[in-house]
């Protein structure tokens, strides 16, 4: 177990990393809090003094500077500030202090956190507090200009004041910036757990369905080949009538070895090394030619971007997946007669897939979110991209962007 010696030294050690930094430099926190502050400070100490009639804002003043006061103003060196002096006074001095911090954090070399080493981050904060103290003492106040002993009676306890109200400020501002940090970092380490957990399940989804696709396409094929070679032998024995049977039956073996069995082999993996993505989404819109009319349409960016071979196959699966799925969804839910797919490039480097149907149009109030949707969240964050529905005058729009 750890000590109570160990435990308060780590206590007056946090404590002294907290108090004295080092912290990132916040020029203009500081100088916004420090403003306010003084000009909190500034129009209490006028009010006061004007209603109570002290002498010079309710400081009580040593016998040896009043008749240098009273000599050189008369009455009116004993009376509170003006308002205009008072909002100055606290302005030049804000934005002194801000500056300097500005011109350190310009200066000085920063870790990774944005924080100097403690002795510059002290030394950055006792010039501000010094140059502060000394545009309270002097800029716009004349009592004090006209009397240097006085002022510079008030420079360094006015300099220490302001240099414990700084650090507090940067100390606070600090604290907070790093737990700001902090729960960024947890947020975005989960936002990356999020999207690997996504891209493994439209990994493992995409593995199922080509081992589906290379057993319809070797496995089925090869048996229907056999099957069709056996019944033509059994063809040449047979009587015309039976043969003729044999031979029509062989004929649409054929055809659904050749096109059906081909045809749902690509649908389920694609093969984008050999069929363009255009071909494949031409195929699937084909296979929804009983159910209903699908069009799909390229403008000419994209296809000149399709045409190059560039686009990574992750966006290639993605756009095709995001397709099939909106398809599914006007067909199913949407009950739609007609679906069009398009793609184009709006600007450079983006890549916007749309699919529009003329189906019922979303349900009334919340969109419950199913499957479907979760599909094409998956293969949105694989592609670096996001989608969106968009209502329409009649049915609904999905579109969905990727970077390229």
């Amino acid at each position: 177990m750890e000590s109570g010696e160990g435990t308060a030294r780590r206590v007056g050690s946090g404590v002294v990393r907290f108090v004295l930094g080092p912290w990132p430099l916040f020029p203009v926190v500081v100088a916004t809090i420090t403003f306010f502050f003084l000009l909190f400070q500034n129009l209490q100490v006028s009010v006061m003094g004007r209603y109570n009639s002290c002498r010079f804002v309710c400081v009580e003043l040593p016998e040896r500077f009043t008749p240098a006061i009273a000599g050189a103003y008369g009455d009116a060196g004993l009376e509170p500030f003006d308002p205009v002096l008072v909002v100055g006074n606290s302005l030049i001095t804000s934005l002194a202090i801000g500056l300097v911090l500005w011109l350190f954090a310009r200066v000085l070399r920063t870790d990774s956190e944005g924080s100097p080493s403690r002795g510059l981050y002290l030394l950055a904060l006792g010039v501000a507090a010094v140059v502060g103290g000394l545009c309270r003492l002097l800029v716009l106040s004349p009592v004090l200009v006209a009397s240097p002993s006085l002022a510079a009676a008030g420079i360094v306890p006015n300099a220490v004041r302001t240099f414990i109200a700084i650090t507090i400020v940067q100390s606070i501002a600090g604290l907070l910036t790093r737990r700001y940090a902090e729960q960024t970092a947890v947020a975005t380490g989960a936002l990356e757990t999020v999207i690997q957990q996504q891209r493994l399940v439209v990994e493992a989804d995409e593995r199922a369905r080509r081992s589906v696709a290379e057993f319809l396409h070797d496995r089925v094929q090869a048996d229907l080949l056999v099957v069709a070679m056996e019944l033509r032998s059994a063809s040449a024995d047979a009587d015309p009538s039976l043969s003729a049977r044999i031979d029509g039956a062989v004929a649409e073996l054929e055809r659904i070895r050749s096109s059906e069995v081909r045809s749902a082999s690509r649908r389920l993996s694609p093969a984008f090394g050999s069929v363009g993505l255009d071909t494949a989404l031409q195929d699937l819109a084909d296979s929804w030619e009983s159910a209903l009319r699908v069009r799909v349409t390229l403008d000419p960016p994209s296809q000149n971007l399709l045409l190059q071979g560039d686009a990574p196959r992750d966006l290639l699966i993605a756009v095709y997946r995001v397709a099939e799925q909106a398809i599914l969804n006007a067909a199913a839910h949407g009950r739609a007669s007609r679906v069009d797919v398009a793609l184009t490039m709006p600007a450079r480097g983006t890549l916007l897939l749309s699919v529009a149907d003329d189906g019922r149009g979303l349900p009334q109030g919340d969109i419950v979110r199913g499957a479907g949707s979760a599909i094409v969240d998956a293969w949105c964050a694989v592609a670096h991209g996001h989608w969106r529905w968009v209502p329409s005058a009649r049915g609904v729009r999905l579109e969905a962007t990727f970077v390229v």
